[in-house]
């Protein structure tokens, strides 16, 4: 539907703008050309280390932005939950109140959280906003996910007792170029266009996927993603709370079939069961997103995966 509208912009900041999300909203930025506006980065730890206090709340005392975008976090796919369970909600949750706390300190106007679909709670097939805190994520993602939980909850205490507007942005599982592509850290989709990929190079006939191959995903494109990022910049103040997804979800198998056909590979899948699925179905409704926003993803999933596809192979050349 693209970015259309008034934009009253001075300073942005994106902190984790090196990136999957955050360096495409620092594309899409410069690409709508919105108004005159500075565009500041934070592109990762080796720029700034925002576990620490001190560093961010000096950086933001002296950058005075009018919005910041929160893309960072430490994560990765399924195995990573389970592998660094500790690790995942130390550093998130560090990194999470010192934005808060410092852009409280340093007067910062808008504050706005992109956060992972996995903070619902487990059980459920469909998101809705209402039912976000009715039961624990699932254990492959849950120390993970309670990070992201502490952000929703920073945004609703942070407004109440110091006015900070910040709006949380519950995104569905993303994919698009750029993203990570091996199995350790990606999601179900990167992990798959390497696999085939690598498959198709070295001439092999089958691969396995982890688990059945059943569970149902919902993909969101990582433009359409910074869309809604940047069509949220116009939101009124207050805390805000909404979803962004396609409010459709396809199956392991499936997603592996149609980039299988676009690979233009014949060789065929195995199922490792012994390897968990995580939940059995994840979709976001959609419903608040297109009254808060008066806009939706535009992005099929076809056409998504062939953008994904030819950007993996071009960068494998």
């Amino acid at each position: 539907m693209g970015i259309s509208g008034k934009y009253n912009l001075k300073k942005i900041l994106v902190i984790g703008s090196n990136g999957f999300l955050g360096s495409t909203l620092c594309k899409s930025l410069l690409k709508f050309q919105l108004s005159e506006f500075e565009l500041l980065q934070v592109q990762g730890k080796n720029d700034l280390d925002i576990t620490n206090f001190e560093l961010i709340n000096s950086y933001l005392n002296q950058a005075k932005p009018d919005i910041v975008v929160n893309a960072a976090a430490f994560v990765g796919g399924i195995s990573y939950g389970y592998k660094y369970p500790a690790d995942l909600l130390h550093r998130n949750s560090l990194m999470a109140l010192n934005i808060f706390e410092s852009c409280r300190q340093n007067n910062i106007n808008q504050l706005i959280n992109p956060i992972s679909n996995c903070a619902y709670p487990g059980e459920l097939n469909v998101y809705k906003e209402e039912m976000f805190w009715d039961g624990k994520p699932h254990e492959s993602v849950f120390y993970y996910a309670m990070t992201r939980r502490l952000i929703v909850g920073l945004g609703e205490a942070y407004f109440k007792q110091y006015n900070l507007n910040c709006t949380n942005i519950v995104m569905s599982n993303m994919y698009g170029p750029n993203d990570h592509f091996d199995e350790e850290r990606s999601h179900a989709l990167g992990a798959l266009v390497k696999k085939i990929y690598d498959a198709k190079v070295n001439n092999l006939d089958s691969i396995t996927i982890w688990g059945t191959g059943q569970p149902i995903r919902e993909w969101l494109y990582v433009e359409d993603a910074a869309e809604a990022i940047i069509k949220s910049f116009n939101l009124k103040s207050g805390h805000n709370f909404f979803n962004v997804g396609v409010n459709k979800g396809i199956s392991i198998i499936d997603l592996a079939n149609l980039i299988k056909e676009q690979l233009n590979w014949k060789g065929s899948f195995k199922f490792d069961s012994s390897k968990p699925d995580g939940a059995s179905e994840k979709r976001v409704d959609n419903y608040r997103t297109l009254k808060l926003l008066d806009w939706q993803p535009s992005t099929r999933l076809v056409d998504g995966i062939k953008l994904t596809v030819d950007w993996y192979v071009e960068s494998q050349k």
